[in-house]
């Protein structure tokens, strides 16, 4: 017999809110500020950068229990070095194959905090069809509510060092060095999709257009 009804209903909404605080929060990657970007040697004497133009994924943080996860795509196609030529090269059989072997994905199922913020993740790196443990840790974390969305946004900066040749990038590997050092910066916004874009000032397009060069539902840099 319950003596207390409203102080047992009371209970039973603060059990129900407390767990719907605690369910992980999905956000979802911006393409438009997402850039992986890496630095390996170039025939021994010095280290190239070259950046993958596509990204796409989400990110689940979990911040009541300290954890989350990870899943992002990479298109291995969008490589960059600036130099077309040698972007072309890098899509070919003897380094990316990209015509095979179209992503690149990375895989956490753990992501580590440290005082409250995200330090680190030990995930999956699937490249050219080898999936290899790569540690990848998180220089840098921040959320804002973003004012053109009035929508929370979380971003940072990560950093990883892998060895390409265990992915079958062995092309070129002078000295033995075939350390690929990666960095990234990311942004995300609260939830499943991304938000739709506002309507662009006079001057910059028709309302709810993307900016010339956009990518389909992208919104402009901001």
């Amino acid at each position: 017999m319950i003596r207390y009804p409203a102080l047992a209903c009371a209970l039973m909404i603060s059990g129900f809110t407390t767990a719907a605080l605690a369910v992980p929060q999905v956000y979802t990657v911006d393409p438009l500020h997402t850039f992986p970007t890496f630095f390996a040697a170039h025939h021994g004497v010095s280290h190239w950068s070259g950046k993958f133009n596509k990204t796409s994924g989400k990110v689940w943080l979990d911040r009541e229990h300290s954890t989350g996860k990870i899943d992002i795509t990479i298109d291995t196609s969008s490589i960059n070095f600036g130099v077309p030529i040698l972007d072309k090269i890098m899509q070919g059989v003897d380094y990316f194959d990209t015509a095979k072997y179209p992503t690149a994905t990375y895989k956490s199922e753990s992501i580590t905090f440290s005082n409250g913020m995200p330090v680190g993740a030990d995930g999956q790196l699937t490249l050219k069809g080898v999936t290899k443990p790569v540690k990848l840790k998180i220089d840098h974390f921040a959320c804002i509510k973003n004012p053109m969305f009035n929508l929370e946004e979380c971003g940072g900066d990560a950093s990883a060092d892998f060895d390409r040749a265990q992915f079958g990038l062995t092309k070129a590997v002078e000295g033995g060095d075939s350390t690929v050092h990666l960095v990234i910066q990311v942004e995300a916004y609260l939830g499943d999709s991304l938000p739709p874009m506002p309507p662009m000032p006079p001057g910059m397009g028709a309302p709810g257009a993307a900016p010339p060069g956009a990518p389909p539902g992208g919104r402009p840099p901001g």
